[in-house]
């Protein structure tokens, strides 16, 4: 009896001398994913795909099967283009591998609604935009805070330059009439 109840106070005594895993050292290490990696993996690329897509090298086995079959349609592509072009995809990939996953999103969401508007009038719209100075393409870039001025400078008769600015889920809410329910006070 003795000895199973030395046993039972060695076994609490280890449990509270053993230093318990602290919530830092849970956060900290990275933790791996349950989901299995999409292919290609980025070992997988060939060298001129890699080069190309060099910016997105930390991030890429992470991405969705169809954000990888997008970049790699323009890889494969870039070595049929002029060296303008090159260098043009060249700073546009670096610039996107710099935006945030929220960045990313309001763009893909703001190429959207630009896409919804008739070609002669998303054209003169960027016409207009473009002959902004600095100052206002600057107010128009805040995120959410456009004002109405730089709105209509920019064209955008129904705040087009606000609700790019905004997740298209906010619009909808916005534009969507609540139902009007009736009220009925209970004494």
């Amino acid at each position: 009896m003795r000895w199973l109840l030395f046993a039972a106070i060695a076994m609490l005594a280890s449990m509270v001398v053993a230093p318990a895993p602290s919530v830092a050292d849970a956060t900290s290490a990275p933790r791996a994913s349950l989901l299995p990696l999409v292919q290609p993996l980025w070992s997988d690329l060939t060298a001129a795909q890699q080069a190309v897509l060099e910016p997105f090298e930390a991030q890429w086995n992470g991405w969705s099967a169809a954000e990888k079959r997008g970049w790699l349609k323009l890889a494969d592509r870039v070595p049929q283009m002029s060296d303008e072009q090159r260098e043009r995809v060249d700073e546009r990939i670096r610039e996107w591998a710099r935006l945030t996953p929220e960045q990313r999103r309001l763009a893909r969401q703001n190429y959207r609604l630009a896409k919804r508007l008739e070609p002669d009038e998303r054209h003169a719209r960027w016409e207009r935009y473009r002959e902004m100075t600095p100052e206002q393409r600057a107010v128009l870039r805040t995120s959410g805070t456009t004002s109405n001025t730089a709105a209509r400078h920019a064209g955008a008769r129904t705040g087009l330059a606000k609700q790019a600015a905004q997740p298209l889920s906010e619009v909808a809410k916005r534009n969507a009439k609540p139902a009007q329910r009736s009220r009925r006070v209970v004494y």
